[in-house]
């Protein structure tokens, strides 16, 4: 098994790849676990899953076995599991599940979710704020790399079964939805 060494949080701009305005949970699966491994461990050809990779952070490292992480789409709801591998607990997996938008919303690029990951209590103690937030980031690249492909700008990406719809604005459009929301704020409420 070939291992590549790299710090967390490590998204290169160079991981780009075609993504398509909906994506089937396969496809994200395979969008994440790239934009998680360092670029040269990346296969050169074709969209497949990276080898595993080690984590390093403070001393302590960590094996991410990439080719296992499975993305699951519900609507409004994103999970994202992956086995990660040391020595004291061997091979574990950690679940994360991040609550969007649904089609029907407009919530942007919101998400909410636990305070930790679910999973080992060793693993989830030490790598699991590392991990989900590294999974955040590249669920938000993924939007991102697509809206810069067409020269526009990221703003939202909405979850339904086994699809995640990815939402992109032109500038003047995103410009002119900005001050629509702050001229509403700023508008007085009646407290009856």
């Amino acid at each position: 098994m070939a291992v590549a060494q790299t710090r967390p949080f490590r998204l290169s701009p160079n991981r780009r790849f075609e993504i398509a305005p909906r994506m089937d949970e396969p496809a994200m699966a395979a969008a994440v676990a790239r934009r998680l491994a360092p670029p040269a461990s990346l296969p050169s050809k074709g969209f497949g899953f990276p080898p595993a990779v080690v984590w390093t952070d403070a001393g302590d490292d960590i094996l991410l076995h990439l080719s296992s992480l499975r993305v699951v789409l519900r609507s409004g709801l994103i999970v994202v599991s992956v086995d990660l591998e040391c020595d004291q607990t061997g091979r574990e997996s950690l679940v994360m599940p991040f609550s969007v938008a649904a089609n029907r919303d407009q919530a942007g690029l919101l998400a909410v979710t636990e305070e930790l990951p679910r999973g080992n209590g060793l693993l989830v103690g030490r790598w699991g704020k590392l991990i989900q937030d590294a999974v955040w980031s590249a669920l938000l690249a993924i939007v991102q790399d697509y809206a810069g492909r067409l020269n526009k700008i990221a703003f939202g990406m909405a979850a339904e079964h086994g699809v995640l719809s990815l939402h992109v604005a032109d500038p003047a459009e995103a410009s002119l939805l900005q001050r629509s929301v702050l001229q509403a704020r700023a508008l007085p409420t009646d407290p009856t």
